[in-house]
């Protein structure tokens, strides 16, 4: 039998894409166009993080400005009815008593909202005056922070806003009249503590220089206050 012939091999490779101008033209154009969009893909990207995040920052931080000023408003409508509620309390202890003096008055008088240095000198002379005493200018030893040794080891803690300082007050005179003083300084509708005292003598007199210690709180801030949440 005659041998079958075998198909003729087909050779099939591309065939070559010319490399004139315009086809190396359009490919240099078709791989600067892949890249420019490939590039602007990556920039919408991150510009879209980016904006995504800032608004995201933007409503925490309005969700915890808006808790911040509920809470603030709930404060100011509590206040208001604490207020309220003390309102008549004031009313009384504003009201002047039978020596023409309210409670309110005696109270800042007792603890008053500054160190009143000039006020507690005044009452130390119409103290002296009433007692024939003769007071020399106060002073403060250690600079009103400091004083004697045993003032130091007796310092307790005061409570929160409240203050003191430190007074010496020179006195002399006879001995039933520097007592009268004394005791009259006891009776001090101020508070203050006696923490110190020397003693000397003169012709006919004696001299004493008690040291007192003074005291004054701050009135409270009740101004609305407001705190950014975490």
């Amino acid at each position: 039998m005659p041998e079958a012939t075998k198909p003729p091999v087909i050779n099939k490779k591309p065939a070559p894409i010319p490399q004139t101008d315009t086809s190396l033209g359009d490919d240099k154009a078709t791989r600067n166009f892949v890249f420019a969009m490939v590039a602007l893909t990556l920039l919408m990207l991150i510009v879209g993080g980016a904006t995504l995040y800032w608004l995201i920052g933007r409503y925490v931080y309005q969700t915890n400005q808006n808790k911040a000023q509920d809470e603030t408003i709930e404060l100011l409508e509590k206040k208001k009815q604490d207020i309220a509620a003390l309102k008549p309390n004031f009313d009384a202890i504003k009201t002047p008593g039978p020596n023409g003096k309210s409670e309110a008055d005696l109270i800042l008088n007792a603890m008053p909202t500054d160190e009143g240095f000039r006020e507690f000198v005044g009452m130390i002379e119409n103290m002296a005056q009433k007692t024939n005493v003769r007071v020399s200018s106060l002073s403060k030893p250690g600079g009103g922070a400091g004083g004697t040794a045993a003032a130091l080891n007796s310092a307790v803690a005061l409570p929160s806003g409240v203050q003191s300082s430190q007074v010496s007050v020179p006195v002399e005179g006879s001995f039933d009249n520097v007592i009268a003083f004394l005791k009259a300084t006891e009776n001090s509708s101020r508070v203050m503590d006696f923490v110190s005292m020397s003693i000397g003598s003169t012709t006919g007199n004696i001299s004493v220089s008690p040291t007192f210690k003074i005291y004054w709180q701050a009135p409270a801030n009740i101004q609305p206050t407001q705190r950014e949440l975490q």
